[in-house]
């Protein structure tokens, strides 16, 4: 069985347990709940599932002893599950134990390479340990695999490919660039692409990527001041001036609901604040 379907069936156990959870357990949280009618279930009758479901729960909590108990168990009943390899090896990298993930996540892509997920792990295991540019090709190849990539994918890949020896940033730029041609600009992979872009001084394709990104959003006044720091950091001034302007009065055409939330008032602030520096020089 795939990750993504035993997910898909962890996640319907998940409902049908909390329908029939103890009323007295109310209060206790959702996991607790779901950890003691999982608990009475197991008492019943072991299952393999069941003991995956939650081991997970354990390591969401990060008790590492008792999810890899429970990973253990469900071992014992089904040894031939392959998925209990991707469930260890992402609990051991989330306990800081990336080197005893490996073989596991190793051997979970050897045996079931058409899962994308074990890709994108094994990627997150290879750069835990310092191997950010094998990384980077695992996350290439789950991100070839996998149905629908998600943004995370495309910007860790990035971010891997930046962390490398002797890092390329146009190699970094495309591995954004690709994930904005296949999803669109989405606000995640812009921002790091427009970071990376001022980090090379390369203040007019910033504002190229702001440009494209405010031509695909209702919403301009965010990408206005981001616009306008891009200009006073170029020099161009009176450029900047009039993109804080711009911001401001998109603002202020905002609905009261929308306005009057901290980050709009941050963003206001911030640029009042960058027109009161030039300003005063």
């Amino acid at each position: 069985m795939s990750v993504a379907k035993l997910v898909f069936s962890i996640v319907t156990l998940s409902a049908a347990l909390l329908c029939i959870a103890p009323v007295q357990l109310h209060g206790h949280g959702d996991d607790q709940i779901l950890i003691d009618a999982l608990t009475e279930e197991l008492a019943r009758k072991p299952d393999a599932d069941l003991y995956i479901r939650r081991g997970e729960l354990f390591r969401h909590h990060q008790e590492w002893a008792k999810a890899g108990a429970d990973f253990d168990a469900a071992a014992k009943l089904e040894p031939k599950l392959e998925v209990l390899d991707f469930f260890r090896a992402r609990m051991l990298l989330e306990a800081a134990q990336p080197a005893r993930a490996q073989p596991l996540i190793e051997r979970y892509v050897e045996r079931v390479p058409a899962e994308a997920e074990g890709w994108f792990l094994r990627g997150d295991v290879l750069a835990a340990l310092g191997k950010h540019d094998a990384g980077a090709l695992d996350y290439a190849e789950g991100i070839r695999r996998a149905p629908h990539p998600r943004p995370e994918h495309y910007l860790r890949r990035a971010k891997f490919l930046a962390a490398a020896p002797d890092p390329d940033a146009t190699k970094v730029l495309a591995a954004l660039d690709d994930g904005i041609v296949k999803l669109g600009p989405v606000i995640s992979l812009l921002e790091y692409a427009i970071t990376l872009e001022i980090d090379r001084k390369n203040y007019d394709a910033a504002l190229a990527r702001i440009a494209n990104a405010m031509d695909h959003t209702p919403r301009r006044e965010t990408w206005l001041v981001r616009k306008g720091d891009v200009l006073l950091k170029s020099g161009r001034t009176s450029e900047a001036v009039t993109a804080y302007r711009a911001a401001l009065a998109a603002i202020e055409e905002l609905p009261p609901r929308y306005r009057e939330t901290v980050p709009v008032e941050k963003l206001e602030r911030d640029a009042r604040a960058s027109l009161t520096r030039i300003t005063a020089n």
